[in-house]
């Protein structure tokens, strides 16, 4: 893997949506042991079925603190501002918090933690060519799939009232 996570690691994945959903299945197989973090507790059964060891209500302050110290690597893939000095305090030292989702607003994080525990911050598009294949090599010999729900295009309008709302599970197909 590009950012050397090893299958011994202890990874958080924040954000069960599109790209987490995919995160839990790829770290499952890889054979690491996989937190999921939501907003959304009636998430946890699902994320448990895609790949989680565990599972994290983000919006309780408790059980973040709990798993304080906790982490090798946090993957996060939501479009959303968080509290970053919490997940940054929730990596072992050396370990790195990820992002792949875009947040809205500049990045905030207190610095004396991080040089502390030597964490730090990363962030990356899409893989290159030569790592999306491995990927998908890897997703195949796995039977790693996206969950999609498909609309035929005379339903397109619902597909996007879907998407507009939140609420698609993970990924919305049109089929011609």
């Amino acid at each position: 893997m590009q950012l050397d996570i090893q299958p011994t690691d202890r990874v958080g994945v924040v954000g069960i949506g599109g790209l987490g959903h995919m995160a839990l299945r790829f770290l499952h197989a890889w054979g690491c042991d996989v937190t999921a973090f939501s907003t959304s507790p009636d998430k946890e059964a699902e994320a448990r079925e895609l790949g989680a060891n565990h599972f994290v209500n983000s919006r309780d302050p408790e059980a973040l603190k709990q798993v304080a110290n906790s982490f090798d690597f946090i993957l996060s893939t939501v479009n959303a501002d968080l509290d970053w000095d919490t997940y940054l305090a929730a990596l072992r030292p050396k370990g790195k918090l990820h992002l792949v989702g875009v947040i809205p607003s500049p990045l905030s994080a207190q610095i004396f933690p991080m040089l502390a525990g030597q964490k730090s911050i990363s962030a990356s598009p899409l893989g290159s060519p030569a790592t999306t294949a491995k990927m998908l090599e890897f997703a195949a010999r796995h039977n790693i799939e996206p969950i999609t729900e498909t609309f035929s295009f005379d339903q397109i309008n619902e597909a996007m009232e879907k998407l507009r709302s939140g609420k698609p599970r993970y990924r919305l197909v049109l089929k011609h």
